[in-house]
């Protein structure tokens, strides 16, 4: 019986270890997705010479753009799990075409919600402060991608 709760107490520390070591895990995912989208903001703001009032109308558009693309790419993940899972000559024929017609059916959706976003930034900016918001997005995601790449290569940092 003494064994029995020197166990059930020693378990009961591991799952709170665990739990706490898991909850600072994502609070350190969290302050890394906050600090990137701050750096976002300055970075675009910076670029496309926004004035306050041009930003507080011109954020939300994105913020909503984005969010329709989040959904789209959610909802069509699981197309693309599978594929990771197996090799091609694994699926059947219809298989590959469902999915192969999913995957463009995707892309139909994501030019639809790109389209659809352009018009309501030229409602909210000038034409030219939605050509450096497209210039900006260009030069942040490939500084973003640098980053990633330093970060999954870390000898290979430029000092």
């Amino acid at each position: 019986m003494k064994k029995f709760n020197e166990i059930k107490k020693l378990s009961i520390f591991l799952i709170i270890c665990l739990t706490s070591t898991f909850i600072f895990a994502q609070n350190n995912i969290t302050k890394k997705k906050v600090n990137i989208e701050a750096l976002k903001i300055a970075f675009y703001t910076a670029k496309m010479n926004l004035n306050t009032e041009e930003s507080k109308v011109f954020w939300p558009v994105v913020n909503e753009m984005e969010n329709e693309l989040k959904e789209l790419k959610d909802k069509n993940a699981h197309g693309k799990m599978m594929l990771k899972d197996k090799k091609i000559e694994d699926f059947s024929d219809e298989e590959l075409e469902e999915m192969m017609d999913a995957r463009i059916q995707m892309g139909k959706e994501k030019v639809d919600i790109l389209v659809k976003y352009h018009e309501k930034f030229k409602e909210v900016l000038s034409i030219q402060k939605v050509a450096l918001y497209y210039q900006a997005s260009k030069e942040f995601k490939k500084i973003q991608s640098e980053r990633k790449k330093q970060h999954n290569n870390p000898g290979e940092r430029k000092r």
